[in-house]
């Protein structure tokens, strides 16, 4: 599959379509929409076979960039009826994704599956019971490991935006009902197309399509956790 995916970059995603070397705009457009995205999704994997923790860090820290700014516009629209970014705030969730929550992601899900595996360890084939093994992944992470997951993006966040005096107030005050937020957006429907992404997806795709279903993860927990910061 590898081999399909390098094969697919080195294709060109314009093609002359006339023997002269003309180039036809609408055949031009269908071709080229066709084979961006595959273009795309095997540059992308190939980061991650040759740079996997770091593709996946920074893949985060982008996506936690996109749910804070929904955060803030929504924040802002409904307390003023317009809104502005804050680029300090927006910089914090870009580092807590990169340099915290995207590796953690990364190292937990191996252990995930090293303990518990649902790829029937690493033979390519699917254990009997693979969709209770992935639930079990799923609940752990969601109503477990959740308190890690914001406890460190609090933590981080925070310093990044100046806060330290606030952070024993923050975590006095804000952790429970952040994690009480979260555990309602996960069984809301977030845990649901997370089992989806861990049942069909292999270990090294599963943080990328986690970061995706938490950008909305992401606009919660930003929005409840600076409710209070000042």
């Amino acid at each position: 599959k590898r081999m399909e995916i390098n094969s697919r970059l080195t294709k060109p995603l314009y093609v002359a379509v006339s023997s002269g070397g003309s180039f036809d705009s609408e055949d031009g457009v269908d071709k080229k929409r066709r084979k961006l995205i595959p273009s795309l999704t095997g540059w992308y994997s190939n980061l991650l076979h040759t740079h996997e923790v770091a593709t996946k860090s920074v893949s985060t820290g982008i996506l936690a960039v996109v749910g804070d700014i929904c955060a803030q516009v929504l924040g802002e629209y409904l307390k003023h009826g317009n809104y502005s970014l804050d680029k300090l705030r927006m910089l914090a969730f870009f580092c807590d994704g990169t340099f915290c929550t995207g590796p953690l992601l990364h190292y937990v899900y191996k252990l995930y599956e090293h303990v518990y595996p649902i790829n029937g360890g690493g033979d390519g084939k699917n254990n009997p019971d693979s969709l209770k093994r992935a639930f079990v992944h799923v609940l752990f992470d969601n109503f477990v490991m959740i308190g890690a997951y914001i406890s460190l993006m609090m933590l981080s966040t925070a310093l990044v935006e100046g806060r330290y005096k606030s952070i024993p107030h923050e975590f006095k005050f804000d952790l429970i009902p952040n994690i009480k937020a979260s555990y309602k957006a996960s069984a809301l429907g977030l845990m649901w197309l997370q089992l989806i992404s861990f049942y069909w997806l292999p270990t090294n795709l599963r943080v990328l399509a986690v970061n995706f279903i938490d950008i909305i993860w992401v606009v919660v927990m930003s929005f409840v956790t600076h409710l209070h910061r000042h």
